[in-house]
Parts: structure tokens; C-alpha cells; sequence
């Protein structure tokens, strides 16, 4: 739900807009796994990757499963944020949009593309959440 997806934003301290922006992009589903063509899976409403693994642990340091990453959907959206959060506090000499991006891929073309799609979207979604009465949190 989008409240699920706020909550998750406002536990990690990452802009919501973005979050929900991504969701936008990414339109997974509960209990969805995809294949990618380099072998990997996509998973969970959010798209959570299996290259963030390193044997059980996310990202080198949460031990999860990929089956609850892939059923629990809010606990999917908070590792999107929490993904998100480390995406922006790494790299600091690179643009916002660049480190926002990199919750999809740090390789340039990718990351470029990506760019191009999340921005006009985390705008809509900005502007629906302040129509709505939420409180848009930015980054420093």
C-alpha cells in the first residue's frame, strides 16, 4: 500500500516521492519472482535483485530469504528503502539523480536511463503526497 511504502520511507529517512517512484517503475507484485537474461531474479513488488546477495545475507549484511523478500510487501518496500538509503549515502561526489538511480544499476547506460524515468515520476509523486497532506522529506 502506499501507506506501507511512506512508512518504510520515513523509517529509513528517504524520500517517499522517490520510493513510491520506484514502485512506479519497477510494478512487481507480491510473491513475483522475474528472470532476468543475465540469471538473476527480480523480486516482490519493489524488483529487489538477487545480485544483492552474498550467500543469505542482503547487501552483505542483512540475513534474509529470498522467499520473504518476495512474499512480505512492506518488508519489501523497507529494503528498498533501506537499498536506497545506502545508494545515497555512498558516492557522495556523484549527482542526487545518479545515486537514486543506482538502486537500478551503477553502470552508466543504465543508470542514465533510469534517470530519465524516475525523475518526472518522483515529481507526480511528490506532488500527489503534498495534495494528500504527507510530508515530503528531501535529502542533503
Amino acid at each position: 500500500t502506499i501507506q506501507c511504502v511512506i512508512s518504510a520511507a520515513n523509517k529509513y529517512k528517504v524520500p517517499a516521492n522517490i520510493l513510491l517512484a520506484f514502485s512506479s517503475i519497477e510494478n512487481g507484485k507480491n510473491g513475483q519472482y522475474v528472470r532476468n537474461s543475465n540469471g538473476s531474479y527480480d523480486m516482490g513488488h519493489f524488483q529487489i535483485n538477487t545480485i544483492h546477495w552474498d550467500g543469505n545475507k542482503f547487501d552483505g549484511v542483512i540475513e534474509i530469504s529470498y522467499h520473504d523478500v518476495a512474499q512480505r510487501g512492506c518488508y519489501n518496500a523497507e529494503l528498498a528503502a533501506w537499498l536506497l538509503k545506502r545508494r545515497l549515502d555512498e558516492n557522495i561526489d556523484s549527482d542526487y539523480w545518479t545515486r537514486v538511480a543506482n538502486y537500478h544499476s551503477k553502470t552508466a547506460k543504465f543508470n542514465s536511463i533510469y534517470k530519465q524515468k524516475i525523475i518526472p515520476l518522483a515529481v507526480a509523486w511528490g506532488k500527489w503526497l503534498e495534495r494528500n497532506g504527507q510530508y515530503v522529506i528531501t535529502y542533503k
